[in-house]
């Protein structure tokens, strides 16, 4: 065997032994995938068996005791109902026109089917009925007949819709829609039948109740999206649009936030604060009720808008929001590098009509108030020489009642006050009062000039790791700050005060968010106050003025030892007394000038995340 000879061979050999090698290893493998597919099999139809046995179950749990068919009415169990359905529109309808029925007090299903139909049918088949109409025109005009107006409006609005739906501007569809009333009684349920005819007639909507078939139209109503009836109108985007279900007639306007759900009628709340006569709002709840959580969705739905919102936090509760949304959080707190002078004055004005030295008249009386807080209350013979003392502060910085402009000159601080304090007669106890904010503990808080500035569209101000006695003195700071850069220019803005209690514990700071509320509306500033201690809320003189002048209320799920106290404030029914001592967190009382709606919060699971303030909650 010559060399050529043994090279094929060899490679014969080793071909042959890669075959006997691979193909075992192939078939076991084989062998293999069909046994896992055969397990995948067997366990999908084991799943699918339990699942089928457990679905009969519920629908025997849930399924009546019992169905009597009449030819115009259903009986289940003892509850009676009957169905209608729409078979002809007016020419016009107006916007929201479902809402009377919506708000119906009475129980009742209604389904809306809404099928597309291809443009190019809807445009051959308009194509066809332009014809007839012209026709049926020229035919009127030979005949000598005068000219039919409602002809003319028909061609009017054929090609004005076969116009859009050339220009994709409008589809067409077929739109069904049914109503399902319940009653105890059959005389309940004649009176609620005429009563719906009435509400459909009174806008040129014509029904008809369901005969012979009435297992049929129970159906279409139903949660099952089966419409077994097939009864429509042909309907463009526009005219369907105007039935758009979730709406509520009294709290609902046509633009900004989703705010809550009507628990009567499951309609969205969408409400635009800035449009209400007064919106400013008060929230009242006891702790772990979720109160935090409802203002800062609010916050975050109303940020997309491009409103501005300021916020003071007294418990770190919404670093996470900012966080998020990359914003302004300030920490006001003695070891904190943000600094708030109480002795600046506005920036700029809104008001034509207001002058510098109204300025400095205003910002001395500010600081008056500010004093009563910091020293526990002056005496008339200390205010006055305090007020002395603060003009003439102002006065060695070159502020003065005289002055005509204030730009570009500086502050006085706290230890200017102290200065000018020293060199007056009877005044040794207001210094020594005062040396606690501008030489000891608190010197670094209040005695320094201001390093930040509101341009954000949402700051926050910490006031948590403040002692009790420093935290109604730095609200009311903070509280003045924004309020001197709120006159500044017209924004939308919300202020969000949390924990409100803290400012009501003492006269001067409360008086000045009475005085806040009351005058913010007229910069386009609504404030938002949270309180859970209603007790301490309502011990202020001021608080009635303040709840008075929020027109809007939200109080959520309440104590038994708060609730009498609350129910006299705002006279509330047994009713709605039983309701917020046994409400769940997600459910509310929510109180719009005159309206009082049950509603109940929805929020994502991405707004959830960032909202809560769960601490046992999995970040």
């Amino acid at each position: 065997m010559n060399n050529q000879e043994k090279l094929i061979a060899l490679v014969k050999k080793r071909y042959t032994w890669d075959i006997k090698w691979f193909e075992p290893e192939k078939e076991i493998k084989k062998q293999e995938t069909k046994k896992e597919k055969n397990k995948e099999d067997k366990d999908f139809k084991e799943a699918d068996k339990l699942y089928k046995e457990a679905l009969a179950h519920i629908k025997d749990i849930i399924s009546p005791a019992f169905m009597d068919i009449k030819p115009n009415y259903l009986k289940i169990n003892n509850t009676y109902c009957k169905t209608f359905f729409v078979y002809a529109y007016p020419n016009f309808l107006e916007w929201n026109w479902l809402s009377p029925i919506i708000n119906w007090d009475v129980k009742f299903d209604m389904s809306l089917f809404v099928y597309p139909i291809d443009s190019a049918f809807i445009q051959k088949y308009l194509k066809k009925r332009l014809t007839q109409l012209q026709s049926e025109r020229s035919i009127n005009a030979d005949k000598g007949l005068v000219n039919d107006p409602a002809l003319d409006a028909q061609i009017q609005d054929v090609e004005e819709l076969r116009w859009k739906l050339t220009r994709w501007e409008e589809k067409y569809f077929h739109f069904s829609l049914y109503f399902t009333i319940y009653a105890n009684s059959l005389e309940q349920l004649d009176k609620y039948s005429k009563e719906i005819e009435t509400i459909l007639s009174w806008r040129n909507v014509l029904q008809k109740q369901a005969y012979l078939r009435s297992e049929q139209w129970f159906i279409s109503t139903g949660p099952f999206a089966k419409d077994e009836l097939g009864i429509y109108r042909n309907m463009s985007t526009w005219w369907i649009s105007t039935t758009f279900p979730f709406s509520s007639s009294t709290l609902s306007h046509d633009e900004w936030i989703l705010y809550w759900v009507n628990t009567h009628n499951n309609s969205l709340i969408i409400y635009d604060r800035f449009k209400a006569e007064n919106a400013n709002m008060c929230v009242f709840a006891k702790s772990g009720s979720w109160k935090s959580f409802t203002v800062k969705l609010e916050i975050l739905r109303s940020l997309m808008l491009w409103t501005d919102v300021i916020v003071i936090d007294p418990e770190n509760e919404y670093k996470t929001l900012v966080d998020t949304v990359w914003w302004t959080y300030l920490d006001v707190s003695l070891n904190s590098e943000q600094r708030i002078n109480p002795f600046d004055l506005p920036r700029g004005l809104k008001d034509k009509d207001e002058k510098p030295w109204d300025l400095l008249r205003s910002a001395v009386i500010n600081m008056l108030w500010l004093m009563n807080l910091m020293m526990w209350k002056l005496s008339a013979e200390e205010e006055s020489i305090m007020e002395k003392a603060l003009l003439t502060t102002y006065s060695l910085k070159w502020l003065t009642l005289d002055d005509d402009d204030t730009t570009w000159k500086e502050m006085p601080i706290m230890k200017d006050l102290q200065d000018v304090l020293e060199t007056m007669d009877w005044a040794s106890s207001l210094v020594k009062k005062l040396e606690k904010y501008t030489t000891w503990i608190f010197n670094w808080i209040f005695s320094q000039p201001t390093n930040i500035d509101l341009k954000d569209w949402l700051q926050v101000f910490s006031v948590r790791d403040l002692s009790d006695m420093m935290r109604p003195i730095a609200m009311y700071v903070i509280l003045n700050h924004i309020w001197n850069n709120v006159r500044a220019s017209n924004k939308k803005r919300l202020l969000i005060i949390d924990e409100a209690w803290n400012v009501m514990q003492h006269d001067d700071s409360a008086k000045f968010l009475f005085w806040l509320v009351k005058r913010a509306r007229k910069y386009n500033l609504w404030i938002t106050t949270i309180t859970q201690d209603v007790e301490d809320f309502i011990s202020s003189p001021y608080w009635k003025p303040i709840v008075t002048n929020s027109s809007i209320q939200l109080l959520l799920k309440q104590s038994s030892a708060s609730i009498d106290k609350l129910q006299s404030v705002f006279k509330l029914t047994e009713q709605e007394k039983y309701i917020l001592l046994n409400a769940s967190v997600w459910q509310w009382l929510f109180f719009a000038w005159m309206e009082h709606v049950w509603i109940q919060i929805i929020a994502s699971y991405y707004e959830e995340k960032i909202v809560s303030t769960d601490p046992n909650r999995e970040q």
